[in-house]
């Protein structure tokens, strides 16, 4: 993507609440029309960087250009961003239309113009009609729809998501990421998405930003980080992983790298089937525990119990650190 335009250019951008609290000497560039993800667990520093791009937070050094323009120093207001919460933030005592009207008006904008573009907004989002409904009349999955819109609906540069469909429930989340993948796509729009989710961020992202302690650990796409894990956290954190000792190293291996069948050196521990796939738990004469998916149909083949040999299909080195 390197030869794509730079929307957002962050460099050195550091914001710290304690010694061991915020992030430091953040680099990014997030391109034009990507969906970049920032992913983490909780107390990375992911959303500590979001609100500061949305100038949420005042950051304690560092520079962030936006279109070519310096930002740090603009209020929210005046920053050409959309922010989406986890907790929607639609105001309740007005409808899903004076939600999205406010910030329009603020803006002196014609009303015939308001009209158009909340009913492009609403379409776009598959919640047309609703103009007259008021939050609570609405679900959670339809709520962060309309927060959308609402956020849309102001012609952001760049759309900052933090966690928003962690509120909803599962089948309903994996409709919204497909909804945002749309959305995305059909309108070109540039997004920094927060979630501590790997596999929404899998599902979603253009790139995946891996956070740990204030820092980016790995910048690269899905694929990629899943497959090339640049260090150990990021093995452990991304999909499963299991690791095993040898000598100075350690050696890391995805569950579907692991071939079993019936032979001598491990011991079955559990069979458990997992929908289209089974996942297997063996121990081999060390006591290690490996876990090993194999494909729906083969689960037939073991029951625990059952003596069986492995071998890894593509494993992974990674330094001990004494």
């Amino acid at each position: 993507m390197s030869d794509q335009k730079i929307k957002l250019h962050i460099e050195s951008l550091t914001k710290k609440y304690s010694q061991k609290e915020g992030v430091e000497n953040i680099q990014l560039d997030v391109y034009d029309q990507e969906l970049l993800t920032l992913l983490g667990p909780s107390g990375c520093g992911k959303t500590t960087i979001l609100r500061s791009i949305g100038g949420f937070h005042k950051i304690d050094s560092g520079m962030m250009t936006l279109d070519g323009t310096p930002i740090q120093n603009l209020p929210p207001e005046k920053r050409p961003t959309g922010m989406v919460f986890q907790s929607y933030n639609l105001w309740p005592h007005m409808t899903v239309y004076e939600n999205m009207a406010f910030g329009l008006k603020l803006r002196k904008t014609p009303k015939k113009e308001i009209d158009r573009l909340i009913k492009k907004m609403l379409e776009m989002v598959k919640m047309s009609g609703v103009e007259k409904k008021y939050p609570s009349q609405l679900s959670g999955g339809q709520q962060q729809r309309v927060a959308i819109a609402r956020a849309l609906v102001l012609k952001p540069s760049l759309l900052l998501l933090d966690e928003p469909f962690s509120a909803l429930d599962a089948k309903i989340r994996q409709q919204m990421r497909e909804e945002l993948k749309r959305i995305q796509q059909e309108a070109g729009l540039t997004i920094i998405f927060v979630t501590h989710d790997q596999e929404e961020a899998l599902a979603i992202s253009d790139r995946i930003a891996v956070m740990n302690q204030g820092c980016i650990e790995q910048l690269d796409t899905p694929d990629v980080v899943y497959d090339h894990p640049a260090s150990r956290f990021v093995a452990g954190f991304i999909g499963e992983m299991n690791f095993i000792r040898e000598e100075d190293k350690e050696i890391a291996i995805r569950p579907e790298d692991v071939l079993i069948e019936h032979g001598s050196g491990a011991i079955v521990q559990q069979v458990m089937p997992l929908g289209h796939y089974t996942q297997v738990l063996i121990e081999n004469d060390r006591q290690e525990t490996i876990k090993a998916y194999i494909p729906k149909g083969g689960s037939a083949d073991f029951q625990p119990g059952d003596l069986v040999t492995y071998k890894f299909n593509r494993v992974q080195e990674f330094a001990v650190k004494n």
